[in-house]
């Protein structure tokens, strides 16, 4: 693998964090090749570990210098990756490798990693959002997509692996059927200044945007550039409610159903009176009682497919 921190001179360089796991051997000389068409130095190439999903690699982009951060991998690295960036002005490209990949479809990236190559290295950017969330007292991080408390958490942590690797996103629709029905959360919950509200809430999402493409749309109105957050509630009782709210789900007719509740505002706080499992972008993180969303207008620039 390329290592080194060093540039040559009047080149410019790129970081590639990349979960080895998900990207085979192939990629390397891919992006050997096509960096160098492009003019770049050899990229600085840094693998995650099971340890550590990309944080400290990151870090050590950043302390080199480089002009670009190349994150491969699924959602977990590129959230990560991004994560680190912020309070940087070091544009991040995404090579998607995951099993949904919802940052990169939201951004309308190729999934082809060839084509997400020739974006990395375009001349596109946009600059968008992060939600900074802490949970309970613990150090705060930053999604780019989705956080969820409750049901989809758990839905996450019941999905095989292996069965995700063969069945992509339906190993969830399978791991759903185990969940449905367990108690909702007595949950309180407060947007902005307003006044806090209670729920027997079975899922609250916190998004940076609302679109799972080719899944779902959960939130249809969260926007990654526009300096808001978005929390959707779900407050089923029997499971015709669910029924319901899933068919308005879909046809992105959430304010007609009254076990849906919708806000938007800049910051958000969910206070639940039993520990429920919580996720950011996918990955589960624990459970937490507290959590405290806010969003961070332009934290950190992609590197995107052009418009049009």
């Amino acid at each position: 693998m390329t290592q080194g921190d060093a540039s040559p001179a009047g080149r410019r360089r790129a970081a590639v964090v990349i979960n080895a796991t998900k990207i085979d051997d192939k990629l390397e000389r891919l992006l050997l090749e096509r960096f160098a068409e492009a003019g770049w130095a050899p990229p600085l190439w840094l693998e995650t570990t099971p340890d550590d999903p990309g944080r400290a690699m990151t870090a050590q982009a950043v302390a080199a210098g480089v002009e670009l951060v190349v994150a491969a991998g699924g959602d977990g690295t590129i959230r990560v990756v991004i994560a680190g960036l912020v309070g940087t002005d070091i544009p991040c490209a995404l090579l998607p490798a995951g099993t949904v990949n919802l940052l990169a479809r939201n951004i309308d990236l190729p999934l082809r990693l060839d084509r997400a190559i020739e974006v990395a290295l375009g001349d596109h950017r946009r600059p968008i959002d992060l939600i900074k969330l802490t949970a309970d007292d613990r150090q705060p991080e930053y999604f780019a997509v989705m956080a969820g408390l409750g049901l989809d958490a758990v839905i996450l942590e019941q999905t095989d692996v292996a069965l995700k690797r063969v069945l992509g996103p339906g190993a969830y629709a399978i791991a759903a059927r185990k969940v449905l029905g367990r108690e909702p959360a007595r949950a309180t919950i407060t947007v902005d200044d307003q006044k806090p509200v209670r729920r027997r809430a079975v899922l609250c999402v916190i998004g940076n945007v609302g679109e799972v493409p080719g899944l779902i749309s959960l939130i249809p109105e969260a926007k990654l550039d526009d300096g808001r957050l978005d929390l959707l509630v779900a407050s089923p009782r029997r499971w015709q409610d669910w029924v319901r709210a899933t068919i308005r789900i879909l046809l992105r007719r959430h304010h007609e159903d009254v076990h849906l509740d919708h806000w938007t505002g800049r910051r958000v706080e969910i206070r639940v009176a039993v520990p429920e499992a919580y996720q950011l972008d996918g990955d589960t993180e624990g459970r937490a009682s507290v959590l405290v969303a806010e969003v961070v207008p332009n934290a950190v620039t992609l590197m995107a497919p052009a418009p049009g």
